[in-house]
């Protein structure tokens, strides 16, 4: 069951992922947490290539090298994230706006404890970035909620514009991962039955 619901979270991160990549900020994003090359060639979705947060967007740790912290490297990462330098230079990083998008799927009527979740769950990345010196006020993040029937958000469709996607391909975006999300209950209740 987990390796099903791992596979149906990339897919909804494959579609937001496309959604962002043609949008206006297609050249900030700077990884993408939503499978393998593999599958993202297979859904035609963008492969970034990179699926952790870059090294050189933290600050050096004392425990770097280690297992602790390439553990630490995969349990912090966002689905998806964007860094606009708004035209400053790589060195100017106060400057820079970083936009961390973080997918999770929800009960349909009770969301807000995933919101919670979303935000709280990259405290810790926040402050790594800030102790790296880029700027609190400009370091985002963007929970996208998905029901587990295919409901979505209210919200959903003017953070995706948040994000650069124009209206039209939001809306687009939120009836592919309701479509998505509504297939994979068959297959989750079905498996369930099963076991």
């Amino acid at each position: 069951m987990k390796r099903m619901y791992t596979e149906r979270h990339n897919k909804a991160g494959r579609i937001l992922l496309n959604a962002i990549y043609n949008g206006a900020n297609s050249n900030d994003i700077c990884m993408a947490d939503v499978g393998s090359q593999q599958r993202c060639e297979d859904d035609e979705a963008p492969y970034v290539g990179l699926n952790h947060v870059p090294a050189d967007m933290l600050p050096p740790q004392a425990d770097q090298g280690t297992e602790e912290h390439a553990r630490w490297l995969r349990t912090k990462r966002p689905d998806i994230m964007l860094c606009n330098m708004q035209g400053h230079s790589q060195a100017d990083i106060g400057q820079h706006d970083i936009l961390i998008v973080e997918l999770k799927t929800c009960p349909d009527t009770r969301p807000t404890d995933q919101m919670t979740a979303a935000r709280q769950q990259h405290e810790e990345l926040v402050e790594r970035l800030v102790e790296r010196g880029y700027q609190r006020d400009n370091i985002k993040i963007y929970p996208i909620l998905l029901g587990v029937s295919g409901i979505y958000a209210a919200h959903t469709i003017n953070t995706l514009e948040q994000l650069g996607v124009q209206r039209d391909a939001a809306l687009s975006c939120a009836r592919q991962l309701h479509t998505l999300m509504v297939q994979q209950l068959h297959s989750v209740v079905t498996n369930r039955r099963h076991l």
